[in-house]
C-alpha cells in the first residue's frame, strides 16, 4: 500500500475509533440505567454490569452504520481542516484515487464486520441474554451441566441443551414400572415444538423397551410424545434475533418452516443482519463526497458537517423503518426489503460522487 493510502486509512481508523468509543459509552450508559430498574435480590448490580459488558460487541454492530458514517466524516473533515485535502488535490491526486483510498479500508471493514457478527457479537449476546433470563427467573442452574429435568409420575425427561433458545436438543426420556424396573428409554437428537402445544415431535429417536425381560429397540425418524413443556416455559426463550448468528437464524427459519409456523419476521431479521456490514460500508462511501471538501474548513463548518452526518443517520434510520413496515404490509420479499436501503445508499453516494468538486 502506498504512503497516501496508509495515511488516509490511519486517519479513518482514528475517526472510527473515536466515534466508536463515544457512542458505545453513551448507549451502554442508557442500557445500564434500564438494567438498574430490574436489580433485586437475585439480579444484582454486578449482573447488570456483566450483561452490559457482554452485549457491547452487538451494540457496536447495531451502531456500526452510524459509527462509520460519523467517523469517516470526522476523519475527512480533520484532513480538510489542516488543508491536507487541498494538498492532495494540488499533488495530482484524482477523485478516483481518493475513492480507492477509502474503498479499500471499507471493503476490509465489511469483511471484518461479517466475521465479527458471526463469531463474536452474536454468541456473546446470546450468552448475556441466557444468563440474564436464568438469573431473573431463579433458574440459573437448570441447564448448567446436567440439563433440564422434569418428572411426571413414573416418567423422567432430561433436555441437555436448548439450542438457539427455542429448540430442545439431547433429549432423554425414561419410564419405569411401579416396581422400579425400567420400562422404556428414548433418546432423541432434538424436538420440534408448536406454539401453545405440549406435544413434542422427537426427531431422530432411538426407542428401547423391555417387556417380560426382553429388550426391543428401533430407530424412528419422528415420534410424537407429550405432554412436555410449552415452548414459552423453556429457559432462555427471551433471546432475541440479535443474539443469533446468520447460520443460527437460517437454521431457525428452516425449523419454523418445517413446523408450519410463520417464518417471515425471522427471514427479514436474517437479511437485516446480513445487510449491516454492507450498510456500514456504504455509509463510509456516502461520507466521502460530503466530507472531502477542498475549501478551508473552520470550526463552525466542521460542526455543520458532523451535524449533517447525524441528520443523515437519523433520516436513514427512519427511512429504513418505513421501508420495512411498508414492505411487510405489501408482502414483499424479505431480502428486497432489507437490501433496498443499501441500494438507496449506493445510488445516493454515486450521485454525490458525480457532483463532487475535486
Amino acid at each position: 500500500m502506498m504512503r497516501l493510502e496508509r495515511y488516509i486509512a490511519a486517519s479513518l481508523l482514528k475517526g472510527w475509533s473515536l466515534v466508536l468509543l463515544i457512542m458505545l459509552a453513551l448507549f451502554s450508559l442508557f442500557v445500564f440505567v434500564v438494567e438498574l430498574d430490574h436489580v433485586d435480590n437475585r439480579y444484582r448490580v454486578l449482573n447488570a454490569l456483566h450483561y452490559v459488558a457482554l452485549t457491547l460487541p452487538q451494540r457496536a454492530m447495531d451502531l456500526s452504520p452510524a459509527i462509520f458514517l460519523l467517523g469517516t466524516l470526522a476523519a475527512l473533515a480533520a484532513l480538510a481542516k489542516h488543508n491536507e485535502l487541498i494538498g492532495m488535490l494540488s499533488a495530482g491526486v484524482t477523485r478516483v484515487r481518493l475513492v480507492r483510498c477509502v474503498a479499500v479500508p471499507a471493503v476490509l471493514l465489511v469483511a471484518l464486520l461479517t466475521l465479527f457478527s458471526e463469531f463474536v457479537s452474536a454468541p456473546l449476546y446470546q450468552l448475556a441474554e441466557t444468563r440474564r433470563s436464568s438469573i431473573r427467573s431463579d433458574s440459573a442452574d437448570s441447564l448448567n451441566g446436567k440439563g433440564l429435568w422434569s418428572k411426571s409420575g413414573l416418567r423422567f425427561i432430561n433436555v441437555r441443551k436448548v439450542r438457539l433458545g427455542w429448540i430442545p436438543t439431547g433429549i432423554d426420556l425414561y419410564e419405569f414400572e411401579p416396581d422400579g424396573a425400567l420400562k422404556t428409554a428414548i433418546h432423541a437428537d432434538h424436538a420440534l415444538l408448536s406454539p401453545g402445544s405440549r406435544q413434542w415431535t422427537l426427531v431422530d429417536a432411538r426407542y428401547k423397551a423391555w417387556i417380560d425381560g426382553h429388550e426391543s429397540s428401533r430407530h424412528l425418524k419422528k415420534l410424537d410424545l407429550g405432554p412436555f413443556w410449552l415452548s414459552k416455559e423453556l429457559p432462555a426463550l427471551s433471546i432475541s434475533t440479535a443474539g443469533m448468528s446468520l447460520v443460527g437464524l437460517h437454521e431457525y427459519i428452516r425449523y419454523l418452516t418445517d413446523t408450519g409456523q410463520a417464518a417471515r419476521p425471522y427471514q427479514l431479521a436474517f437479511w437485516q443482519k446480513a445487510s449491516i456490514p454492507l450498510t456500514a460500508g456504504m455509509m463510509v462511501m456516502l461520507a466521502v463526497p460530503i466530507g472531502a471538501e477542498v475549501r478551508p474548513l473552520r470550526g463552525a463548518t466542521f460542526g455543520r458537517r458532523m451535524a449533517s452526518g447525524a441528520m443523515i443517520g437519523i433520516l436513514f434510520y427512519l427511512g429504513t423503518q418505513l421501508i420495512q413496515a411498508g414492505g411487510m404490509l405489501l408482502g414483499l420479499d424479505a431480502a428486497l426489503i432489507a437490501l433496498t436501503p443499501v441500494l438507496i445508499l449506493f445510488l445516493t453516494s454515486g450521485f454525490l460522487f458525480y457532483r463532487m468538486r475535486w
